[in-house]
């Protein structure tokens, strides 16, 4: 359950506005070799926390899909000495904001709390980790929260689109399954499974933190071993093969009765460590990343008005990666938009990009990430996502560099590589005109 700060703390927080560059990344090591990133400031009297642990939904047993996010979910719901109410009271009575979740390639937490708490704060973090209850009463109240968000999950066009789209591209590899699991998986997990779960995946070999605010080095190092020293020294993570991309392209259709199709295309893309990243950044925010000023969102939106929005983006992930886009229109529009993103993307393959585009994009992702860093939740925030993504200490002080190094030829030579329209996979759902599917899939109904 996530708690809310107090109001003027929420405030404090949209008031804590720090430049990426002036950022001064320091690392901590604890005394047991725990290590964590700290951005110190001491102008407010708070501190966030983000830590992750390498191995999330992908480390689900194919019969027992859902089982990270169960386990996530069921860590603040009582632990040590508490039971659920009395955690979620702590919780509550000293300002903490604790959160859990499971993603693709890691599990995640973050905890914000004013520095005069963070005793108690790091307390229950530490017990929440370290000690779970998994009471019986707590994992069937969860579970049946998420069989809730799973039926709801069910009922959205866009999710069955997705589904039925990494099926295709992902087949049996762990890409593939369910994060909140199937009606059948849910209910044949068991306490032994989740407690199972916990004590092989957070452990201290695949830990990562990151630390903004009001904590000098000294006391975050004491800290580390105060809130982690307990964690088993080593993770037992099921080693995951790399992305196999399907040699046909294919068209899939979802059938659903409505009078709009959702559409998602996606292609191979680069990992976050490859050296053409930056230029596929660019070349991405040309094409369908850059909102109204993409030449997807003006040939199929504004010349024409055939769709509500259409844009594109990169999705790295760990032993695979792909460059997604997605569309929505009306059904007897649908064959129309299509052909002319095609022909869009066709031309952009064949063409490149200019000049004025080339330093628009420039211009736009080198002023982006300041404002993702406005408050000591931001930061920690941030600096995981750079830990997750294999990036050095000095990222941020390289970061606008390595994007204003890129030419047109860098682009154009990323656009051959990885944006060839001929190699993509559509998948659509709704009742479209005008666009012929190979392969026709029944909706998920548990």
């Amino acid at each position: 359950m996530k708690n809310i700060f107090p109001m003027f703390v929420l405030l404090l927080l949209t008031l804590t506005a720090t430049s990426a560059h002036a950022v001064n990344i320091q690392e901590v090591t604890s005394n047991s070799g725990i290590k964590a990133w700290l951005v110190e400031d001491h102008k407010l009297p708070l501190i966030s926390m983000h830590f992750a642990f390498r191995g999330g939904v992908e480390q689900d047993p194919v019969a027992k899909q859902g089982l990270a996010n169960l386990t996530m979910n069921l860590l603040t719901e009582g632990a040590g000495p508490y039971d659920a109410a009395a955690f979620q009271q702590q919780l509550a009575d000293h300002s903490v904001a604790l959160n859990f979740e499971a993603s693709r390639d890691a599990l995640l937490g973050s905890i914000k709390t004013l520095t005069t708490d963070k005793e108690k704060a790091f307390e229950l973090l530490h017990l929440a980790l370290t000690a779970p209850r998994f009471d019986k009463n707590e994992v069937e109240r969860v579970r049946n929260q998420q069989l809730a968000a799973l039926r709801n999950q069910l009922g959205s066009p866009g999710w069955q689109v997705r589904y039925a789209l990494f099926q295709r591209i992902f087949g049996s590899h762990p890409y593939g399954e369910r994060r909140l699991g199937s009606t059948e998986t849910l209910a044949s997990l068991t306490r032994a499974d989740i407690k199972a779960f916990a004590a092989s995946h957070l452990a201290r070999d695949n830990l990562m933190v990151s630390v903004a605010g009001d904590v000098t080095p000294k006391e975050l190092a004491a800290l580390l071993d105060q809130i982690f020293g307990d964690l088993p020294k080593d993770s037992k993570l099921e080693p995951i093969s790399e992305v196999v991309w399907p040699q046909e392209p294919t068209i899939i259709l979802v059938p659903r009765e409505g009078t709009q199709t959702e559409l998602l295309f996606a292609m191979p893309g680069p990992k976050r460590e490859d050296p053409d990243w930056y230029a596929a950044e660019i070349a991405n925010y040309i094409l369908g990343g850059g909102g109204f000023s993409s030449r997807l969102m003006q040939d199929v939106r504004e010349k024409k008005g055939l769709t509500y929005g259409i844009s594109t983006g990169l999705s790295p992930m760990e032993h695979g990666a792909v460059i997604i886009g997605q569309a929505a229109t009306d059904n007897a529009k649908t064959g129309q938009a299509w052909d002319i993103a095609e022909d869009t993307m066709h031309r952009f393959y064949q063409d490149g990009v200019t000049e004025k585009e080339l330093e628009s994009a420039k211009d736009y992702l080198t002023g982006a990430l300041p404002l993702e860093m406005t408050s000591t939740d931001k930061i920690s925030g941030v600096l995981i996502d750079l830990q997750l993504e294999y990036s050095g200490r000095d990222y941020l002080d390289r970061r606008n560099d390595l994007i204003r190094n890129v030419t047109t030829d860098d682009v154009e030579r990323v656009i051959h590589r990885w944006f060839n329209p001929e190699g993509l996979t559509l998948g659509m759902v709704g009742r479209p005109e005008g666009v012929i599917p190979t392969k026709t899939e029944d909706p998920v109904h548990n």
